[in-house]
């Protein structure tokens, strides 16, 4: 969530490691779990019937394998309530930090919106360029065919296949793009996102305000 700002923040690059980590362990305890579970399921099915058709024959019963089995699961099922409490507390610890230093990392949230926001205008103010220059020589090679046509080719051979284009072909209709407008206006609104955005407080400053009145 903080990408742009975690490097200026030790301690948050710090809990987001440590919550991240134990997200992942905690998946794969999980994980474990369950395949245990169906494991230890499946054994006591097996030394059942194992036993079953022991008896029968007059045989004395294989030792069952589910026990073990089942110890290894609520070993597993105890390690995986252990890293959700773990879990738990990180992410508490990761939230109150967040809420001690909200006016910080708000402040730190803008400046890299700001820093953001001028990169995608001088991008998009080049790719604006780009493409005027690119509708100029499309204009220009349009202008060109209209007032100095190519002459006419003396038909000497067979018929061929033909396409009909009804109306002017540029690259809208041709190619299936977006209009001229379209791009143009695009590219014009990121140009605007290098202007300095204010990012306005949160709800409970608007609120003590209004208690205040």
């Amino acid at each position: 969530m903080f990408e742009l700002i975690i490097g200026k923040l030790p301690e948050l690059k710090k809990l987001e490691s440590t919550v991240a980590a134990l997200e992942r362990k905690n998946g794969e305890s999980q994980a474990r779990v369950q395949a245990l579970a169906v494991k230890t399921a499946q054994a006591l099915e097996d030394d059942l019937n194992r036993e079953a058709a022991a008896l029968n024959s007059g045989r004395k019963p294989p030792n069952a394998t589910e026990p073990g089995l089942r110890e290894q699961l609520d070993g597993a099922g105890r390690d995986a309530e252990v890293l959700a409490r773990r879990l738990a507390l990180a992410k508490g610890d990761r939230a109150r930090y967040l809420s001690e230093n909200h006016a910080t990392i708000l402040g730190l949230l803008a400046e890299a919106h700001g820093a953001e926001g001028q990169r995608v205008a001088a991008a998009a103010e080049e790719a604006l360029s780009a493409l005027l220059r690119l509708y100029g020589a499309e204009d220009a090679a349009r202008d060109l065919q209209r007032r100095h046509p190519a002459p006419a080719l003396e038909n000497v051979g067979g018929p061929q296949s033909m396409v009909t284009v009804w109306g002017p072909q540029s690259t809208n209709n041709v190619g299936g793009g977006p209009s001229r407008g379209s791009l143009e206006g695009t590219l014009q609104y990121l140009i605007t996102m290098g202007a300095p955005t204010v990012i306005e407080a949160g709800a409970e400053e608007g609120e003590d305000d209004e208690d205040a009145a």
